[in-house]
């Protein structure tokens, strides 16, 4: 794609790297930054120190692994399982879970005019121990590598799985 474009490649980077270079500025480099790039299929760490990039690791596990539990654990197709992750999705629990109803097509329902309805309770209880697993891989990374001390208190999230309710209050407690 880039030769057909007529241009070259000068460098390959981390992802994580890249997406830190598109959300930070100087003074959080100089001060200590943790970068996790939360995508589909993994989760990228970035640690930067005094200005400089000291650390970096993935996990693999990301977002579409949510939406795989869900999938699973709901018996719906991938597609509308994205979809309830998107709009009704948590990574923590709220006193109103347990009343809000939402519709759940199965699999092999045509059209998905016959779905049942389930406790949102039921979602949050799929999507919650992926994140805390996500979340908690990243911490033994961190701290495995011993940069967890290098990178300050500052902990900055991106990607797509980031955008997750819930996901910015669980990192900051795990």
């Amino acid at each position: 794609c880039v030769e057909r474009g007529h241009l070259g490649v000068d460098a390959v980077v981390v992802s994580a790297y890249a997406a830190a270079m598109g959300v930070l500025v100087q003074d959080e480099k100089d001060l200590g930054v943790t970068v996790l790039d939360m995508g589909g299929g993994t989760t990228g760490i970035a640690v930067f120190s005094e200005g400089n990039l000291a650390f970096t690791d993935s996990v693999p596990v990301g977002g579409a692994h949510v939406t795989n539990d869900i999938a699973r654990g709901l018996s719906t197709p991938t597609e509308k399982a994205e979809r309830l992750k998107t709009l009704y999705g948590s990574a923590i629990a709220s006193p109103a879970d347990e009343n809000e109803m939402i519709r759940v097509s199965r699999v092999g329902e045509s059209g998905g005019e016959i779905a049942s309805p389930h406790p949102r309770s039921v979602l949050v209880g799929i999507i919650r121990p992926r994140v805390e697993e996500t979340l908690e891989l990243v911490r033994e990374r961190l701290e495995a590598s011993g940069y967890h001390r290098a990178a300050g208190r500052r902990l900055v999230l991106t990607g797509g799985a980031s955008q997750l309710h819930g996901v910015p209050d669980m990192a900051a407690r795990i």
